[in-house]
């Protein structure tokens, strides 16, 4: 308790910015997995972007020793974001000052060039969630189960004073490596070690506990995990596809078109989530029906419109199925059996 206290001290006061407030006395100094609430995606995102905004890329620019790997994986959100502005930026204004067009053209045109980017964003987003989702339901494996990572900073020069921080992951983030040493140290903070592998092998089939289930299940979690990232690389991309063709449908080039009573900005903005909901319910169905600008429906697009829809759906739904194949815990005469030794190979 002595050399605990005396580590605690040593340790700055947290500063502002990157340093989050210590909240757990018993968690300052060690990483551990947080529980989830519904915008912690959101919010992690959100904090990834200001850090490395404000943090990572300073830091990296003046060749800190402390900057790593995920810092760098966490800027190539700047790209995404900046990237996706400037396109819809330079398409509306190439349209107004290059291709000789009306206002009301050029804004229709505009209009649907930026909610192609946005529901390009959301579908993979969608896409890789619904799968998340579905694993998660049907065997207890929650592959965004969020920990913090408590980092401790060397110094960048002498008398540089000693600093410490969190970053956001998740507990499943690498398939080789997972931390499964964070699930035993939750376990252990509720009085059993094995308590998440107990569930986790409940869901399996097994309905006595297991003298270490922890031998069954990890090799079972990977393998659903590997199964489940090759399923979101291909559902998210049928999703992202389906949004630009969402996007690309005649509703969307209405989007910015008030009502003569949405005169202040603040009307417009609680105007907005109406028309973008109804945008997209109509331009489901036009791109279903395969209704074009006119209102005349095309056979061709209809067939590729609807071809898309299934597809998607269809990605989604077998990638969970597939995923969870081999989950359940083998049986002989109606009785579930464990072979460990045969498991860990296999895993």
């Amino acid at each position: 308790m002595v050399q605990t206290a005396a580590v605690s001290n040593s340790i700055n006061p947290p500063q502002s910015g990157y340093i989050v407030q210590k909240k757990n006395p018993h968690l300052d100094d060690e990483s551990h997995i947080v529980k989830k609430h519904p915008f912690i995606g959101a919010k992690n995102t959100m904090r990834k972007l200001g850090n490395s905004v404000f943090y990572y890329a300073p830091k990296g620019m003046k060749g800190s020793v402390n900057s790593n790997f995920h810092e760098y994986l966490s800027m190539g959100l700047i790209p995404y974001v900046t990237g996706s502005a400037v396109l819809i930026g330079l398409f509306n204004f190439t349209n107004v000052f290059f291709a000789h067009q009306d206002k009301a053209s050029a804004n229709f045109k505009g209009a649907q060039m930026a909610a192609g980017v946005v529901l390009y964003g959301l579908g993979k987003w969608l896409g890789n969630k619904l799968i998340t989702k579905g694993v998660h339901a049907k065997t207890g494996i929650d592959m965004d189960m969020p920990y913090e990572k408590v980092v401790n900073e060397l110094p960048d020069y002498k008398g540089d004073e000693k600093t410490l921080y969190r970053e956001p992951h998740k507990v499943y983030e690498s398939v080789e490596f997972p931390r499964w040493d964070l699930l035993n140290q939750m376990g252990e903070r509720e009085g059993n070690r094995y308590k998440y592998w107990d569930k986790i092998a409940k869901k399996m089939g097994h309905k006595e506990k297991l003298n270490s289930p922890d031998q069954e299940v990890q090799p079972k979690i990977k393998k659903v995990i590997t199964k489940a990232r090759a399923a979101q690389s291909i559902s998210s991309f049928l999703w992202a596809a389906t949004g630009v063709a969402l996007g690309a449908q005649k509703p969307f080039g209405h989007i910015f078109n008030f009502s003569p009573k949405a005169i202040t900005l603040g009307a417009k903005l609680k105007e907005f989530p109406k028309k973008f909901g109804s945008a997209l319910v109509q331009s489901t169905k036009d791109l279903y029906t395969g209704k074009n600008a006119d209102g005349v429906i095309n056979k061709k697009s209809r067939a590729m419109g609807r071809t898309l829809i299934f597809a998607t759906l269809a990605s989604t739904a077998l990638g969970i199925a597939n995923a969870c194949i081999g989950f359940k815990a083998k049986k002989e005469n109606g009785k579930v059996v464990f072979d460990p030794r045969k498991e860990i190979v296999e895993g």
